[in-house]
């Protein structure tokens, strides 16, 4: 108790501060303080320059000058900077072609059309497929309105392949451009909300995901039974060339990129052993 009291007793101990004139040494002013409220004012003090300095830093562009720190606008502005990349690494690609499209025409060298072709076609379909007989088309009329999801009704060598395959809608909306060979329309137009999540329709792994001129950001997966499927116009591609997805996986989300694009929506296609098929005859979007 003693050690106690006398530590009390110490910081009870009063100091006097006195102000003397240097020549005179007549005393100008003069102050009475004990420990205890020196020592208070000295914390309070360093206490008051912490917080000043805190306050400085978080709030004035001084904070930027600290190692570490990235300015909040400085991840915008990276992804605005590879989409622009990405979009002019494209467009010089193409000026590359036709330069040298150019270059062999003026040469009187043959050209072969598949060099340019856009990487997204990954099958052609022939005229002579395509056509088809009045009893034909009116047979294909009859079976589409007795039962939609009949797969029988496409053409493909073994259609059996697909009748057991359930597949995930990757996306839920309006119809605007339905499934037409005829118009060398080989998929359906989807609209939805603004922000709306693209997901895949089966599991199976990216072969494609980047931006065309025409299409956008596109991804395609290459799914089991040479089933191929094709998301256009995205904004956003959320998975790479390579990876392997799951039927509902998010892999990009709508948009309006490319020039055959008139507005946000899902350009959704089917490939079967490299034909075409109807996305309404297998899912109901």
């Amino acid at each position: 108790m003693k050690k106690k009291n006398s530590f009390l007793d110490t910081l009870r101990f009063r100091l006097r501060f006195v102000v003397l004139d240097d020549q005179s040494l007549k005393e100008l002013s003069s102050t009475s303080l004990s420990r205890f409220q020196i020592l208070t004012r000295i914390l309070s003090f360093l206490l008051l320059i912490a917080t000043l300095s805190t306050l400085l830093i978080a709030y004035t562009p001084l904070r930027e000058f600290i190692p570490g720190y990235s300015p909040p606008h400085l991840s915008k502005d990276l992804v605005h900077l590879t989409i622009k990349t990405d979009s002019l690494l494209a467009d010089l690609k193409i000026k590359e072609q036709k330069q040298l499209m150019l270059e062999r025409i003026l040469k009187g060298e043959n050209i072969d059309d598949s060099l340019f072709s856009d990487s997204v076609i990954v099958s052609s379909i022939k005229n002579s497929e395509l056509s088809a007989s009045h009893e034909d088309s009116l047979f294909r009329e009859v079976v589409e309105r007795e039962d939609r999801f009949n797969v029988l009704s496409e053409e493909t060598e073994n259609p059996t392949t697909l009748q057991h395959i359930a597949f995930y809608a990757p996306i839920k909306g309006l119809i605007t451009d339905k499934f037409d060979i005829q118009k060398e329309h080989y998929g359906i137009d989807v609209v939805a909300p603004e922000n709306e999540a693209i997901k895949a329709s089966l599991p199976g792994t990216v072969i494609l995901s980047s931006w065309t001129t025409e299409t956008g950001y596109t991804i395609a997966i290459q799914h089991e039974n040479d089933l191929i499927s094709f998301y256009k116009h995205n904004s956003v591609l959320l998975k790479r060339i390579g990876e392997t997805v799951l039927a509902g996986d998010v892999i990009g989300i709508i948009g309006n990129s490319g020039e055959l694009s008139t507005g946000p929506h899902l350009h959704f296609e089917l490939w079967h052993k490299g034909k075409a098929i109807n996305p309404e005859h297998h899912i109901l979007f």
